[in-house]
């Protein structure tokens, strides 16, 4: 799946786009948030966490690369 549909879902308002954020970049943003966190629960909120704020913040930005603007958005969370 290409980064640039998800993110032209993402940009239409469509929901599938979590589905597929999910499916694609779930286990990298888990890994990273594990490593963090040290705990399951946590970890697992951050990650959607992160799906929600590429929510609020797509549109109205476009990112050029969507894995570098997830992990933007989980160190916003973090922080």
């Amino acid at each position: 799946m290409e980064d640039t549909y998800i993110i032209d879902l993402f940009w239409r308002r469509d929901e599938n786009a979590i589905q597929l954020v999910d499916k694609k970049y779930n286990s990298t943003c888990y890994s990273i948030a594990w490593k963090i966190l040290m705990n399951r629960e946590d970890s697992e909120e951050c990650v959607n966490d992160t799906w929600f704020a590429a929510w609020r913040y797509i549109p109205p930005q476009r990112p050029p690369k969507l894995v570098a603007f997830l992990g933007k958005n989980y160190k916003r969370i973090r922080n």
